[in-house]
């Protein structure tokens, strides 16, 4: 059956996907950085405000329980930069007198260590065991430095998911703050929001790009097999790729010119000097591989809506490289100004769309991401003054890129890290001169089965071709009904 006739198994989870995307009212939790979903779900304000914790509100379904947890200042929940020792206390049995203690809260057998990564378990004989956030399936958004999160926890952690009721705390060691409700908490068994996004680009989409770093695994035969059937599954135009510094772009564009055929010619990939690719149905017209980490590339689309198009295929910093990551920004949004402005060294047509994503690191205090959005960079006297880096004078428009199949956000995660998943890849955009019309990231394990034949796929697909997601986002120009994309031949 064509994927394109497949009947979607649960047609109202489209819908309250397109809701995610487009910042709507939704039923149901998502950890995606939006909160509209908390709406009605009244916080617990810390009764001590000498500290970071401000308010902490809880919600629940039949497969996890969330947190909503609130400071006054900006936090990165599962690192030190700005220690907060935020553990979340959780009793299963109902017996304050079996399991730890956690500031003045008694009888935890769960403890989630945000800060430290890991979770402690005790079992009914009184035994404790850790474990990582990730082996507890513990989700959290954002994952750099903010003042409101939201946190996801499996109920298959520790009994916890037959019980009707429990007793929780949220405590601030820094601080010792703490928020505990007066009485258990009843838990929902009501369905969790469930997601199943077709695949194929939305109705009117002038283009489909895609990010992805392909972690140096092109020359491994296995992994090359997983991309080619989850391109074919995706059939971007424009792909910004990351980790592809062993391969050169002749050899992309051939592998490419396998999996993705075009009617007629190749496809065109243009190379910057160390890990970053774009490649492109369409030609590409100018490259700038100067930008440090950032490979912005102009797209000869006047056939599709009638000026070009410009790509930034981005690999930021990692880890602890929180100033570089910001230096970096602050380049980019020179550079971006710089193209924007009339007279510049590089000269972009008014209007002319810009579209920046890739792998951005973003972990810690978070700067970057706030330079990237808003155009205000952290140092003028070497880059510049601060500027709106969208033609109509506003910040660019960050994509939600939440999974097809599950309603996370994440789209990093390495099970044998001390690290939790989280979303390293991101999609921005100048929604002043583009019509989003949406976006995704695909987690081949979350899918039904019948879901994966449907598209060609193998549950084991996205983690086999990489340790990171591809993003994707279909886009149509503001001021005209979307065109039809290039049409290519089945994939082989």
């Amino acid at each position: 059956m064509s994927p394109r006739h497949i009947l979607v198994r649960f047609s109202a989870s489209v819908l309250l996907f397109a809701a995610c995307l487009s910042g709507t009212a939704q039923t149901g939790m998502a950890i995606d950085h939006k909160f509209n979903d908390w709406n009605g779900f009244a916080p617990i304000q810390v009764p001590d405000t000498v500290g970071p914790l401000q308010s902490v509100a809880f919600t629940s379904d039949a497969e996890r329980i969330y947190f909503r947890i609130k400071y006054d200042r900006l936090i990165a929940l599962d690192e030190g930069l700005i220690p907060h020792g935020t553990k979340i206390a959780i009793d299963v049995d109902g017996n304050p007198g079996s399991g730890q203690f956690v500031g003045a809260f008694s009888g935890a057998d769960i403890v989630i260590n945000l800060q430290d990564r890991y979770v402690n378990l005790t079992q009914s004989n009184g035994t404790t065991e850790s474990q990582s956030l990730n082996a507890s399936q513990v989700r959290m958004a954002p994952t750099y430095g903010g003042t409101d999160h939201e946190i996801a926890i499996d109920r298959s952690i520790n009994g916890l998911n037959v019980n009707a009721t429990m007793r929780w705390s949220v405590y601030c060691s820094t601080s010792g703050q703490q928020i505990t409700p007066a009485e258990e908490t009843p838990l929902s068994n009501a369905p969790g929001l469930e997601l199943s996004a077709p695949l194929e680009r939305t109705d009117d989409t002038d283009v489909r790009v895609a990010f992805w770093n392909m972690n140096r695994r092109l020359d491994d035969a296995s992994a090359r097999a997983a991309m080619a059937r989850i391109l074919q599954a995706t059939q971007p135009d424009v792909i910004g790729m990351s980790e592809v510094e062993d391969f050169s772009a002749a050899q992309v564009q051939s592998l490419l010119d396998q999996w993705l055929p075009l009617e007629s010619g190749s496809w065109q990939v243009a190379k910057d000097d160390w890990d970053l690719m774009v490649a492109s149905r369409w030609p590409i017209s100018e490259t700038h591989p100067e930008v440090y980490r950032q490979f912005p590339v102009v797209i000869d689309t006047e056939d599709i809506w009638g000026q070009s198009l410009m790509v930034s295929a981005s690999h930021l910093k990692c880890c602890n490289g929180a100033d570089q990551r910001r230096s970096e920004a602050d380049e980019y949004m020179a550079f971006l100004r710089d193209a924007m402005s009339p007279g510049g060294e590089v000269s972009l047509p008014q209007g002319t769309p810009v579209v920046y994503g890739g792998d951005l690191n973003m972990v810690g205090p978070g700067g970057a991401m706030h330079t990237l959005l808003t155009g205000d960079i952290y140092n003028e006297a070497d880059n510049g003054p601060d500027f709106a880096p969208d033609w109509d004078g506003t910040r660019l428009l960050e994509l939600p890129c939440v999974q097809t199949d599950a309603p996370m956000n994440f789209t990093w995660r390495n099970d044998y890290s001390q690290w939790p998943a989280g979303k390293l890849d991101y999609i921005l955009v100048q929604d002043g001169s583009v019509r989003v019309l949406g976006s995704f990231a695909l987690a081949t394990a979350a899918m039904s089965n019948e879901r994966r034949e449907a598209y060609g796929l193998q549950a084991g697909d996205a983690l086999q071709a990489s340790d990171h997601f591809i993003v994707v986002a279909d886009l149509a120009k503001h001021d005209r009904p979307g065109t039809k994309p290039v049409k290519v031949k089945k994939g082989q």
